[in-house]
């Protein structure tokens, strides 16, 4: 299963190194970006250095709606305010838990939740719902919305008890998973149990271009740029899994691959005599290695042009 760590912040989080957050295993932040109708003034420079540190970012916005007519509004000045020009990789969030919210009756609460993630995605952006789990299970229809929007949902309790959902806020000042240090600082932690780079940038929401994932190399091609240092390292930033996933690919299994390779490398070197009707993938499959191993392995320039009589390394 996916499991992505990050953190949720805002201005009381404005000094926050992300660097340094990054560096201790962040992958993600959600920043918020309004309080009801007032910009967080540390939401800019915040969204600012997650990039800059190699982040992926997504945001949210503190519901203080009273009615479905306002959480447009809400919506709308979110999305002028803070979203627009720019790029989230995680979802945009609708943040239940003001007391003007929780007053509001199960279908009231559910009818304001829901017209603000309609706005949300009618402007091209993914819509999720914050809340805790009491939240969820008393003061909305919560089954009925789970059906509809992403949930990130807040539960501070061990990793065993954790609520079924795409994204678990698992602590804060009380934290029962890990410290509740991150960079220096006390911080709202989460996991993230989506792809959610991968989703939002295939289907073009949150300011990306549809296709921009574009994750259409195969494991193959993907272990020779490794090897040729096109996706950096565990000691890069971005390191190589960060990279990979980013750009929509299965970190786990192109690293399998490399290490199946590197191990293979290790065994005794063989070649080949190529003969008269072979092709690279014919004697690729012969001696389960790939057409581009075989490539770079005898440096050839044109992988549709060999001849009877040559030899090549094959493993």
């Amino acid at each position: 299963m996916t499991k992505i760590f990050g953190i949720d912040i805002s201005h009381w989080q404005s000094n926050m190194d992300l660097n340094n957050a990054k560096n201790e295993g962040v992958q993600f932040a959600i920043i918020r970006g309004m309080y009801g109708n007032a910009k967080d003034v540390s939401f800019e420079s915040l969204y600012t250095k997650a990039k800059n540190a190699g982040l992926g970012v997504g945001a949210y916005q503190w519901g203080r709606a009273a009615n479905v007519a306002q959480a447009r509004e809400e919506a709308q000045l979110f999305v002028n305010y803070c979203l627009k020009g720019k790029q989230f990789e995680y979802p945009i969030y609708y943040d239940v838990e003001d007391s003007i919210l929780i007053k509001l009756s199960v279908q009231e609460l559910t009818d304001v939740i829901s017209a603000w993630c309609e706005v949300i995605e009618a402007n091209g952006y993914f819509a999720g719902i914050y809340m805790n789990q009491s939240c969820f299970n008393n003061e909305v229809k919560g089954s009925e919305l789970a059906k509809k929007y992403s949930q990130w949902r807040a539960y501070w309790t061990t990793e065993n008890k954790k609520p079924v959902c795409q994204m678990w806020q698992f602590g804060g000042e009380s934290n029962y998973v890990r410290t509740n240090i991150v960079a220096g600082m006390v911080c709202d932690q989460d996991y993230a149990y989506e792809d959610f780079p991968s989703i939002i940038k295939n289907a073009g929401l949150n300011g990306f271009s549809k296709g921009t994932q574009n994750a259409t190399k195969t494991i193959d091609q993907l272990a020779q740029e490794v090897f040729d240092g096109k996706w950096g390292t565990k000691d890069t930033n971005p390191t190589r899994e960060e990279n990979l996933t980013n750009a929509g690919y299965d970190y786990s299994k192109v690293q399998a691959r490399v290490n199946e390779i590197l191990n293979s490398s290790k065994s005794t070197i063989e070649y080949y005599i190529v003969k008269k009707g072979d092709n690279l993938t014919k004697i690729a499959n012969a001696y389960e290695t790939t057409v581009n191993q075989l490539v770079s392995w005898n440096n050839i320039k044109n992988a549709n042009l060999i001849y009877a009589g040559q030899t090549l390394r094959v493993k």
